[in-house]
């Protein structure tokens, strides 16, 4: 069930990633309930966005610990899972910052070019 030699570079290496992932969500949550007033819709995409990364980030540092290639459904299931939430998290991300951006710029006041 658990890797019999680990790669410690490796182990380090996506710790230091799933870390800094969870960290980026927790700054994100923390700045929202400090300025209310610019999160909203778009900021909670972003957030969901920014926690689908983070828990594929801990997926992919979980795979160096755990072996899930012991059965071939799970390893593939976990691959798919891990892979998915990325994407998943990039765009929402990606879709969160667009929305967020037109309403910070109502919000200030700034004219569309």
């Amino acid at each position: 069930m658990f890797i019999e030699q680990l790669d410690v570079v490796d182990l380090i290496l996506e710790g230091t990633k799933a870390l800094l992932g969870c960290s980026v969500v927790f700054i994100l949550w923390r700045s929202g309930k400090k300025y209310p007033e610019l999160s909203g819709g778009s900021w909670n995409i972003i957030l969901l966005g920014f926690l689908c990364i983070a828990i594929g980030l801990i997926l992919d540092f979980s795979d160096e610990i755990i072996n899930y290639n012991v059965n071939e459904t799970i390893g593939f299931i976990e691959k798919l899972i891990e892979e998915g939430v990325l994407m998943l998290g990039f765009i929402m991300v990606t879709f969160g910052f667009d929305k967020w951006s037109m309403f910070v710029g109502r919000f200030l006041g700034i004219k569309q070019s």
